[in-house]
């Protein structure tokens, strides 16, 4: 590692020396006595390395994150105004070699050390004062031990929307592919910009324990005859081609002018041709440019909504980037239970939208860990076997939970059924809701820490301690068709939602729509910064309560 240089205290304070010696001989110019204050560089840096291990001594990729600690709020430019303060609590972000090693570079500070594997792996935070000109090494190895098998329980993670070179991406699908592997996820869709050229390398990828799946982000913008400003993205995925309204147009921000909504059903209509998938991507945004979808009540037949792309939906989040300061992601989680309300069978799905690995060009940037790298969000898919056409299968029926890459991982059933399945109930409507969380991390001493919606509504509120596991049965009983989706909260960013389960109530066999429909007020949700009506206020997760952030540390 690094020729071995760092692997000991006393090994670089040796070598240090002896390169001071050197200089001596070669410049004259020095002298022994100077040997104590060596000169050091400004950009040279305090090194953290060591080993990552399972319990059994196995090694494993895993993710390396250094903070600032305590977090701070973040400055911005705006225009031509100088920056005058920090402008990212995220020092570096890595990734441990095949053999479990590490070694970052860290500037003299208080710094937070994080080792994780995602919301199945045990979750290292330490913290580290550097001080100036400190410069011999620090070895920390680790051992992560696996706290929850959900694979055994049929329950795979994934990553819906990611980016790499072959769009506005920073790194290779290769690079992208180890990085899913060392959060924990056991698939990922490669998502770029009106481009597939990168498939042929994403796909070698796929192991016995990791399979790429061909995507595309359907990336909009404006013809010269449109009166648009851009359609929004939408994602295709198990797909065999991408469609674009011009696939051979060099520019590929070019190869989705559109000249109207009939040109964004053209795209939903082509990916089901293939038997492809296509959901619409973070539907809201904060400003306004061609990436926010505008095509609310103008087509029909998408199979699932992003709900999660950024910070956790229902939970206080405020960006000093984000002049409005608006949860988009919950705007985008009411208006999934606005299209489930009208009987449509529409997916929930969570995506991280990574378009670098290592953190650097990741956002948002504030006062809190989160930044939108790979598998951060990441979505559950229950399958029947470990294939392509399995999580095909789960995404498309919505036997799914999201979650953040701090978890909690979620499992609902209610009268045995997993989300995305049908309950039959009887007249008297009742059914026995079973509601399991589990985390790395203590969850929130809340009365509000899980939350029962049944069509739009919240109908119960479940306490929480700082455990890191509950475990509660819960009596219900419905008058009508509907679904029910859970909800569970935890220090921030700890988040997680599942996906429908649909409740058929006498008579049988009507719960969904035999057409496509749209909610009735969806029409101005094209407007900007108009959204859903909010039903389900926030939860209790905010990141002004992190334990780490400047007000709150100790």
């Amino acid at each position: 590692m690094n020729g071995g240089f760092v692997m000991k205290k006393g090994l670089f304070k040796y070598r240090v020396t002896v390169f001071a010696l050197l200089i001596f001989l070669f410049e004259g110019s020095y002298s022994f006595a100077q040997k104590k204050d060596v000169f050091i560089p400004k950009s040279s840096r305090q090194v953290i390395h060591g080993r990552v291990t399972d319990e059994n001594g196995k090694p494993l990729i895993a993710q390396i994150q250094i903070w600032h600690y305590p977090l701070t709020p973040v400055v911005f430019s705006y225009g031509e105004s100088d920056i005058k303060g920090r402008t990212d609590n995220l020092i570096s972000m890595s990734y441990t070699t095949d053999e479990g090693y590490f070694s970052v570079k860290v500037p003299p500070d208080t710094i937070s050390f994080l080792v994780s594997k995602g919301p199945e792996w045990s979750l290292v935070d330490r913290q580290f004062i550097i001080k100036e000109k400190e410069f011999n090494g620090i070895e920390v190895n680790v051992t992560l031990k696996k706290l929850y098998d959900f694979e055994k329980l049929g329950w795979y993670a994934g990553d819906v929307h990611h980016h790499s070179i072959f769009s506005d991406g920073y790194q290779t699908p290769s690079e992208v592919a180890r990085a899913m592997k060392g959060v924990g996820l056991s698939w990922g869709i490669l998502s770029d910009h009106n481009s597939d050229e990168g498939i042929n390398e994403w796909t070698a990828n796929e192991t016995k324990d990791f399979i790429p799946i061909h995507g595309c982000e359907i990336t909009t913008e404006p013809s010269d005859i449109s009166n648009e400003n851009g359609y929004g993205h939408m994602n295709q995925s198990f797909i065999e081609n991408i469609n674009v309204k011009d696939p051979e147009e060099p520019n590929i921000w070019a190869r989705a002018r559109l000249d109207g909504h009939e040109d964004v059903q053209v795209m939903i209509d082509l990916t089901h041709r293939q038997n492809g998938l296509i959901a619409i991507n973070h539907p809201y945004s904060a400003w306004d440019w061609s990436g926010r979808y505008k095509s609310w009540g103008k087509v029909k037949n998408f199979d699932a909504i992003e709900i999660w792309n950024g910070e956790p939906p229902h939970c206080i989040t405020m960006n000093e980037w984000d002049t409005n300061h608006v949860n988009i992601n919950t705007w985008a989680v009411h208006s999934w239970f606005a299209y489930l309300n009208e009987g449509n069978k529409i997916s929930g799905i969570a995506g991280s939208d990574c378009h670098d690995i290592y953190g650097v060009n990741a956002y948002p940037k504030g006062q809190f860990y989160w930044t939108t790298t790979t598998g951060n969000p990441r979505t559950y898919a229950h399958l029947e076997e470990f294939s392509p056409e399995a999580i095909q299968k789960s995404v498309r029926n919505g036997n799914l939970f999201v979650t953040s890459t701090f978890g909690p991982l979620l499992l609902v059933t209610v009268n045995g059924k997993i989300p995305g399945e049908v309950v039959k109930v009887a007249k008297d409507g009742k059914m026995n809701i079973k509601v399991d969380i589990l985390a790395n991390r203590k969850l929130l001493k809340t009365e509000n820490g899980v939350r029962l919606i049944f069509n739009g509504e919240l109908i119960k509120r479940l306490a929480t301690d700082s455990t890191l596991t509950f475990s509660r049965n819960i009596s219900f009983a419905a008058e009508k068709d509907g679904w029910i989706v859970v909800e569970a909260f935890g220090q921030w960013p700890m988040y997680a939602i599942t996906n429908a389960v649909y409740i058929d109530y006498p008579p049988y066999d009507d719960i969904f729509s035999k057409t496509w429909k749209d909610p009735a007020e969806c029409g101005r949700w094209n407007e900007f910064l108009n959204h859903p009506e909010k039903y389900v206020p926030d939860g209790p997760t905010s990141f002004k309560d992190m334990k780490d952030s400047s007000g709150n540390a100790k």
